[in-house]
């Protein structure tokens, strides 16, 4: 059973669509960010998060809701994964 999405896609650019089209086609890049780029198509395409995550050859529309939610916050930015491990703290 899927969960209801919470948070929809929002409207993408044009050039941001071509770059996710572009990116999901590249064999020069990363696997996770054509993964990430396929779904996000797919979830424009109007398909859940979960028909979104198979596309991609992910299992959970979990992690698609996620990136979703990243993509409305920062834009393309987060097709491409941040550095692991660090938290980013302000120094007073």
């Amino acid at each position: 059973m899927s969960r209801r999405q919470k948070c929809s896609l929002r409207e993408l650019t044009p050039e941001e669509r071509a770059q996710l089209e572009q990116i999901s086609r590249a064999h020069a890049v990363p696997a996770s960010h054509v993964a990430r780029a396929k779904a996000l198509l797919a979830v424009a395409a109007q398909h859940s998060y979960t028909a979104a995550a198979h596309q991609a050859g992910r299992r959970s529309g979990d992690a698609v809701a996620m990136l979703v939610a990243r993509v409305n916050r920062e834009g393309m930015a987060a097709v491409f994964p941040r550095q692991g491990g660090a938290t980013l703290l302000a120094t007073p």
